[in-house]
């Protein structure tokens, strides 16, 4: 038992015997004992005013203030106190807050011991241990802070602390004790210091809130039971130094997900008590903790950069490298260390955090299964073979031409060939990027790359061309080694450093300029480079010591470097230019080139320069060839003046030099000069002074012109600007008012005039622009337009924000205005629209402030959307007659109209119409206008007036206003629309009544009413518009009539108070967001056969749930005519039909209408039932109707073969009757199942199963020959077959082997040639010796003397003639005396039936349903007993559910059949149906009949006798265990057999010889096993589940029966079934429903009676069996 268990049994014992002790005492000696507390004068009640106590306890002093605050003080330890003695316990209801003072150096043994009240404990530094049960049960103290000097906390010193959250364990502590925080149930988290070497038993029990906690690494052990029960704890980090771990110390961790164990550590799953696939392994390397799973995750945590590894020192994945398969970097590890994955060959997944910004050389190298990475935009080096080996850089390397780039570094091109372009966007090429591409012949760098990595060319030995861009500014180490074909290279003047063996081997390398850039070289940088020149920039550093490199192979060379550009001058004459962006500006002679113009004979300007400034090659005298590269787009003035490259030029293009589209010089131009489409830019001065320039024409192509371009160009006459041009005459300077512009716009012309005139001839429409109209091109410049006519229309935007025009001239010829034609010409004050307009399109005058009349002639039938949209000087406008429409904002903000007449050709005023003119007073309306939209009149002077008058404003039946009312609103009737914005924002309305005649609310009609909780929406209303009751936020429910059609967009949005809404099925259409943001809406319950899908509820579809309207049917009984029904509701929408009353479409069953048909099932036998028969005999007729057992509640029902069954061969359907002759042997049986249908159309299935057994054939066998003498051999006698008979053969098989003289008796054997059909039989003949033996069928003897062991008996007049002889399945042989069958009795020569005979049971009683069952069966069909009076029938075995016998089921193992066999007697023929019933385990052999039944007095006298003689031989026996009883059969007690019959029955193992000259009848006992009586079974039942539940069943039924169970059902009154029983229907043992036993005998109410029955029936076997021994009856063998 643990500790604390021990110590409170102890504390247990203590208080009992503390108890005993104190009862022993008297009263006045308990007052005079002494307990040794010293009371201050505070605690006997002479306190001081504060009411303060003070304990003095050795050498510190307790003192408690009434506000619960206890100070301890003074020096030195704390005494140790039990658990109720300390002066803090002993006021633990007072103690709130506790200060130890400096000087106290421990807590003693429960010092605050159950001090529940206590919340805060300052703990003083001098304190160095905590001593046991310090702060137990403290479950007020919610945290605490452990001061520095601790060193241990005692055992169980914060156990059950509940309410402890936190807890700070300082770094002194070495041992945390036992039980220390157990129970502490609200710990969340805690963090043990390093100094801590072990945690005690129990230290943290059933800390349900702890969540995680890591053990330092200076632990040792962890106790018993340490974590026990810490259901909150989900991972536990343990360092290898943890030793051991105790019993259970994480038993009842049940959401432990994961223990980490360092990588070393010697613990076991097994030690820990943790399944193993929750163990994790990690390793501390440096600032990084590495972790592997068991399911071989490897995680890496931390910050900083991860150590290097190498192959013989492999980082933890690398040791582990077979278990690694995915491997999970987390954020702050800054980079992948050398070789850290390094032939991780199960690896197949990575994930690196933004925070890595470098992968070293090797680290994934070899990781075959790697073929997916994600390498962050963090990541900016990588180092060599990084990836090599694995699937990701071979995929990459198929995917960009060989080239693999991560992050702008070129990491891997090695399988590259020929000609490689590195592509923009590259900024380093990394390490080893090209190593041993040995196909490699040349390569482009583009600008950006910033440097080339270590190896990154090495042993290239075909490259022979590379070219630095002057990005690069370092190049590493043996980045170019072995490159034998690299002939020359440039260095750029970006680079700094160059590493070591950077051109090491590089044989075929003949010049290398370095530019004076390089300060930095490596060793042996050119080792064997021994045809290499080195050229160094004037003013380098490096020396040839330092290059490895003669001084007779160095020389220099002349640069500039001029910003971002580089001027380099070589000896002989050639000039490059190098760099990117645009060349600085010089003075004449200032530039590299002009500085060295005697000496520069070529220029190279290279790509990436965009500019050549003025002056820059001026008077360059010996200059002939420049390259310009593309990317120059400028060129100044004078920039190659002087030069022989511009005096060439000049002679080459008709005068005009032009470079990269930039015209710098036509000079030498005279007379119209035209300029071509390719020219973008006209350079300073290009025609300065060209005196014989008449004309000149510029494209639109030219975008910018220089200054002073035409100086001195005296002839020039126009200036002609091709349409579209970007230029404006301003940017000619003094040639200005010679710009003419001209726009060819297909059929038409405008020409522009330097005065701002704009003239537009030609004839037709003009053609559609997008506000880029010749005059909105020149918007600024256009101030008159003159349309001439001819022209039809003015197009969208063709004046568009033309500000300046102020006057325009419109033709008759135009006949519509077009969108936004005038938009925004504020000049324009007047305007005359000709009488051929008839269309004024939207925006046309949009903001045409400067506008103030307008007459809009009869001409015009619409006047569109925003039309003089804030034409704010507008003062009057006259609509004409023809006007049939203003549109949207059509008149909206024209401040200073004041009246308006509407003609009456007008309909519908749009949306804002006229909103916001807030000087119009007048307005007239006619009754022609039906639709008023949305703030059609919105700030109008008239609107204000009308709700001054009526809140509700209404025109023509139309209410567009009530924005001003308040509380409860009644529409009046009449009204027919609510108009769009109708009561917008009308925050004071509360309900609204609306009438009857209303039958649209359109849109915005009630937005933002939120003081509106009540709407009545009547019949009628077709139609909800968009946001029509939006932000109504106090609407809880609103009821939508089914004669709404469609519900706009956001109808209802935001109506966050609404509760329950529903869609009737006359919506077909909704709009976008009509629920969305209504929180408190559950539900939008939509009918169940609604068009509306829920997709078109947005976000809302979820809360949608189509329901049924449903309609309750009760149930209704059915009658065997009618069909009831059983309670069902039906839809009135869909009309579908369900058997609950559930309403959600898709929880609700539906089931067909007949499903709710309730007709009296048809009810029949369930269990198969057995039918017996012979093959091609016939059979009984069986009337199907009888194994219905309710036929008087369905009546007739017709009967068929059912689906998927078959008839057996040989037999017909009539109806119900079932009759024929089975054409085919079943020997196991055929099941054919037979489908009942009653006149109410329910069916029910009855299987039956045909036994059909082989049949005896019928053949009649005689000896050939008529002439036998002694000694004659058998063998050669032969048989003859009748013709009558069966087809077969026969043989004798006797075993004797030679006549004897007289009667020979020969067995026979016949084998049918059927014989799948019929059996093989047996039989004898006699053969006389001396005489013929003829076979006949009748015989008559008249005296025969039969020969038995004991008794020979001769009849007087023995004489049995065959009045009617059936040759039967069992064969009659017509001999003298034998009749032999396969198995059974046959007829005899004569056997007469005397009235002395008799063969009877007192009661034996079989039913139809008996079964006989045997094991092995002889079934005898049509046995004809050969007596003057025979009957013979099939016997039929048929077992049903319902038909069980009262008194038996006879089983045998080995059984003869009789069946309905008639004996006839002199007095009577008796014929029984019933069963006779004998001992249950007995076989009684009798020489005399005795028929034995459990309720039948055996005599020992009955016998067989006749008037002659009986004789009764003791050799004649017919042994079964039991009787089969049959259908119909008289069943004696015994085996009638005829004598002087030999019987040999193949099928029981019976061996029967009567040889008598009368009769013999044996009597066989008969074992038999009673079933129990349904009616007993149900009623025990009944009593048992009384007994059992205490409700009484209304029915028991026997609802299932087989051989060896039935099933009886148990229902209440209303037929639920209460439970089932399944017994044995001999004992009534078995099990109900839940598989508890049964013993259902044992609670019968008659379980006496048939125990009492048993006992009787036992007596009487053993009294009868006694007694029939004793009348001799019995004999033993030996006795005979």
């Amino acid at each position: 038992m643990k500790k604390q268990w021990k110590r409170l049994a102890a504390l247990s014992s203590a208080a009992v015997m503390a108890a005993g002790t104190l009862l022993y005492f008297p009263t006045d000696t308990l007052q005079n004992i002494s307990w040794g507390i010293t009371a201050s004068a505070e605690e006997t009640g002479a306190g001081t005013e504060s009411g303060s106590l003070t304990w003095t306890e050795d050498n510190l002093t307790w003192t408690l203030t009434a506000d619960g605050t206890m100070t301890i003080s003074g020096e030195g330890e704390m005494k140790a106190y039990d658990t109720d003695d300390s002066p803090a316990t002993k006021k633990k209801d007072s103690v709130k807050e506790v200060v130890i003072q400096e000087g106290v150096t421990s807590i003693g043994a429960y010092s605050f011991f159950d001090c529940r009240k206590l919340a805060s404990i300052e703990i003083p530094s001098s304190v160095t241990s905590i001593g046991i049960g310090a702060f137990s049960w403290c479950t007020g103290l919610n945290s605490i802070t452990i001061p520095n000097g601790v060193t241990s906390i005692g055992n169980s010193a914060f156990i059950s602390c509940t309410g402890l959250t936190s807890i700070t364990i300082p770094d002194s502590v070495k041992s945390i004790g036992d039980c220390a925080f157990e129970r502490c149930s609200n710990l969340a988290s805690i963090t043990i210091p390093k100094s801590v070497t072990s945690i005690g038993d129990s230290a943290f029990e059933s800390c349900t809130g702890l969540t995680s906690i890591e053990i330092p690494s200076n632990v040792e052990s962890i106790g018993n039971y340490a974590f026990y029960n810490c259901t909150g704890l989900t991972n536990i980090t343990i360092p290898k130094s943890v030793e051991s771990v105790g019993d259970r110390a994480f038993y009842g961790c049940d959401n432990l997900t994961e223990v980490l164990l360092e990588n070393g550590s010697k613990l076991t799953s097994d030690d820990l008590g943790v399944d193993a696939s929750k163990i994790r392994t990690y390793w501390n390397e440096g600032d990084l903790t590495w972790t592997l799973t068991a399911d071989g995750t490897m995680t890496i945590s931390g910050s900083g950069a991860m150590k290097g590894y190498s192959w013989y020192s492999g980082s933890p994945a690398a040791q582990k490298k077979d278990k690694v398969k995915k491997v999970v970097i987390q954020e702050g590890v800054t980079s992948i260390g050398m070789s850290a994955f390094n032939d991780c060959d199960s690896l197949t997944s990575i994930t690196i955090p933004e925070s890595v910004t470098s992968i070293r050389a090797y680290a994934f190298e070899s990781c075959g299964k790697l073929a997916s990475i994600t390498i962050p935009k963090s990541v900016t080096s990588i180092g060599t073979y990084a990836f090599s080996g694995t699937p990701w850089l071979t995929n990459k390397q198929q995917e960009n031409d060989s080239l693999v780039i991560v992050n702008g570094i070129l990491i891997d091109g090695t399988a590259c060939s020929g000609k490689v372009t590195i592509p923009d966007g590259v900024t380093s090429i990394g390490e080893g990027a090209f190593y041993n591409c040995s196909s490699l012949t040349s390569i482009e760098i583009p600008e950006g790359v910033t440097s080339i990595g270590d190896y990154a060319f090495g042993y290239c030995s075909s490259l022979a061309s590379i070219e630095i861009p002057s990005s690069v500014t370092s190049i590493g180490n043996y980045a170019f080694r072995d490159c034998s074909s690299l002939a020359s290279i440039e260095i750029p003047s970006s680079v700094t450093s160059i590493g070591d063996s950077a051109f090491d081997s590089c044989t075929g390398l003949t010049s290398i300029t370095i530019p004076k850039s390089v300060t930095s070289i490596g060793s042996v940088v050119f080792y064997q480079c021994n045809k290499l020149t080195v050229y160094l920039e004037e003013g380098s550093t490096l020396t040839s010591g330092q290059l490895g490199v003669d001084e007779n192979k160095i020389s220099s060379y002349q640069s500039w470097t001029e910003d971002n550009l580089t001027w380099t001058l070589t000896a002989d004459g050639t000039m490059t230019i190098s760099g990117e962006g645009e060349m600085k500006n010089y003075s004449i002679g200032d530039s590299p080139a002009a500085q060295k113009k005697d000496s520069v004979k070529k220029v190279v300007i290279e790509d990436g320069i965009t500019n050549i400034v003025d002056f820059a090659f001026y008077n360059c005298s010996s200059l002939t060839d420049i390259t310009i590269p593309d990317s120059v787009t400028s060129i100044g003035d004078d920039a190659f003046y002087g030069t022989p490259w511009l005096t060439n030029k000049r002679q080459e293009n008709d005068s005009l030099v032009i470079v990269n589209g930039i015209l710098i010089d036509g000079t030498a131009c005279s007379g119209e000069v035209t300029i071509p489409n390719d020219v973008t830019s006209i350079g300073d001065y290009a025609f300065r002074n060209c005196t014989g320039l008449t004309s000149i024409t510029i494209p639109k192509s030219v975008t910018s012109i220089g200054g002073n371009v035409f100086d001195g160009c005296t002839a020039l006459t126009e200036v002609l600007l091709e349409g579209g041009s970007a230029l404006t005459s301003e940017s000619f300077g003094e040639v200005a008012d010679k710009v003419v512009t001209r726009w060819n716009e297909d059929n038409l012309t405008w020409t522009l005039t330097a005065d701002g005139t704009m003239t537009i001839s030609g004839t037709g429409a003009m053609k559609n622009y997008s506000n880029n109209s010749p005059a909105a091109q020149k918007k600024d410049s256009v101030k008159k337009v003159v349309i001439e006519d001819g022209i039809t229309n003015i197009v969208d935007f063709a004046f568009y924000n033309c500000s300046s025009l102020t006057d325009i001239t419109i033709p008759d010829s135009v006949t519509s205005i077009v969108n936004y034609a005038f938009y925004n010409c504020t000049g324009l004050t007047n305007i005359k629209i000709p009488n051929s307009v008839t269309n004024i399109e939207g925006f046309a005058f949009y903001y045409c402030t400067g506008l103030t009349s307008v007459n809009i002639p009869e001409s015009v039938t619409c006047i569109g959307d925003h039309a003089f949209f804030i034409c704010t000087s507008l003062t009057s406008v006259n609509i004409s007659e023809g006007v049939t429409g203003i549109g949207a904002w059509a008149f909206q903000n024209c401040t200073g109209l004041t009246s308006i007449k509407i003609p009456e050709s007008i309909t519908s005023i749009e949306t804002g119409a006229f909103s916001g003119c807030t000087s119009l007073a007048n307005i007239t309306i006619p009754s022609s206008v039906t639709s008023i939209k949305e703030s059609a009149f919105s700030g109008t002077a008239w609107l204000k007036s009308k709700q001054q008058k009526n809140p509700l404003v209404i025109v023509n039946g139309i209410l567009i206003d009530g924005t001003t009312c308040s509380g409860e609103v009644t529409i009046p009737e009449g009204i027919t629309s609510i108009g769009d914005f109708a009561f917008y924002d009308c925050t004071s309305l509360t309900s609204i009544k609306i009438p009857k005649s209303v039958t649209s609310i359109e849109n915005s009609a009630f937005y933002n009413c939120a003081g509106l909780t009540s709407v009545n929406m009547p019949e009628g209303i077709t139609s909800i518009g968009d946001v029509a009751f939006s932000d109504c936020t106090s609407l809880t429910n609103i009821t939508i009539p089914e004669s709404v059609t469609s519900i706009g967009d956001a109808a209802f949005f935001g109506c966050r108070s609404l509760t329950s809404i529903e869609i009737p099925r006359s919506v077909t259409s909704i709009g976008i967001g009509v629920f969305d943001n209504c929180g408190k809406l559950p539900e939008i319950t939509v009918s169940c056969d609604s068009t509306l899908a829920k997709d078109a509820f947005g976000d809302a579809s979820e809360k949608v749930k189509y329901r049924h309207s449903l309609v309750k049917t009760d149930a209704k009984d059915a009658t065997y005519t009618e069909a009831g029904n059983v309670e069902y509701w039906t839809c009135e929408n869909c009309k579908k039909h369900f058997l609950s009353d559930e309403t959600d479409v898709e929880a609700a069953k539906e089931v067909e209408l007949s499903a709710t048909v309730k007709p009296v099932p048809v009810q029949v036998a369930t269990a198969t039932t057995q039918i017996k028969c012979v093959y091609g005999q016939d059979m009984d007729e069986i009337n199907l109707q009888d194994y219905v057992k309710n036929a008087d509640a369905v009546g007739e029902v017709s009967v068929k073969v059912a689906t998927g069954s078959t008839m057996l061969d040989g037999m017909q359907l009539d109806g119900s009757k079932l009759s024929g002759k089975p054409a085919k042997v079943y020997t196991d049986g055929k099941d054919v199942t037979f489908t009942f249908t009653a006149k109410n159309g329910n069916t029910a299935n009855l299987t039956l199963n045909f036994l059909v057994a082989k049949a005896d054939p019928t053949v009649k066998v005689t000896v050939d020959g008529d002439s036998h003498t002694e000694g004659d051999l058998v063998e050669k006698l032969g048989l003859s077959i009748s013709k009558d008979s069966t087809k077969g053969a026969a043989k004798i098989v006797s075993e004797l082997k030679a006549l004897a003289a007289g009667k020979n008796t020969l067995a026979w054997e016949f084998t049918p040639e059927d014989s799948e059909n019929y059996n093989v039989v047996t039989g004898t003949v006699v053969v006389n010796a001396q005489t013929t033996t003829t076979t006949t069928t009748t015989t008559t003897t008249t005296t025969t003397t039969t020969t038995t062991n004991e008794t020979t008996s001769t009849t007087k007049e023995t004489t049995a003639t065959t009045k009617a002889t059936t040759a039967t399945s069992g064969t009659t042989s017509a001999t003298k005396a034998t009749t032999a069958t396969s198995g059974t009795t046959s007829a005899t020569k004569a056997t007469t039936a005397t009235s002395g005979t008799t063969s009877a049971t007192k009661a034996t009683t079989v039913t139809s349903g008996t079964t006989a069952t045997t094991k092995a069966t002889a079934t005898t069909n049509e046995t004809t007993a050969t007596t003057e009076e025979t009957t013979t029938t099939n016997e039929t075995t048929a077992t049903t559910e319902e038909t069980t016998t009262n008194e038996t089921t006879v089983t045998t193992e080995e059984t003869t059949i009789t069946n309905e066999t008639t004996v006839t007697t002199e007095a009577s023929t008796v014929t029984t149906r019933e069963t006779s019933a004998t001992t249950e385990e007995s076989t009684i052999t009798t020489n005399e009949t005795t028929a034995t039944t459990e309720e039948t007095t055996t005599t020992n006298e009955t016998t067989a006798t006749t008037e002659a003689t009986t004789v009764t031989t003791n050799e004649t026996t017919a042994t079964t265990k039991a009787t089969t009883a049959t259908n119909g059969t008289t069943a004696t007690s015994g085996t009638t057999s005829a004598s002087e019959t030999t019987m040999t029955t193949s099928a029981s193992n019976t061996e029967s010889t009567a040889a008598t000259s009368a009769t013999t009848i044996t009597t066989a006992a008969t074992t038999s096993v009673t079933n129990i009586a349904d009616e007993d079974l149900c009623s025990w039942a009944i009593n048992d589940y009384q007994k059992k539940a205490g409700i009484v069943p209304a029915n028991a039924e026997i609802t299932a029966r087989s051989e060896e169970t039935c099933e009886i059902t148990l229902t209440d009154e209303n037929g639920n079934v209460l439970d089932v029983y399944t017994v044995d229907p001999k004992t009534g043992v078995g099990t109900d429903s839940s598989n508890a036993e049964v013993n259902l005998p044992q609670t019968g109410n008659n379980a006496m009676t048939n125990w009492l029955l048993c006992v009787g029936a036992a007596l009487f076997m053993a009294f009868g069996f006694g007694a029939v021994k004793a009348s001799g009856v019995l004999k033993r063998k030996e006795d005979e």
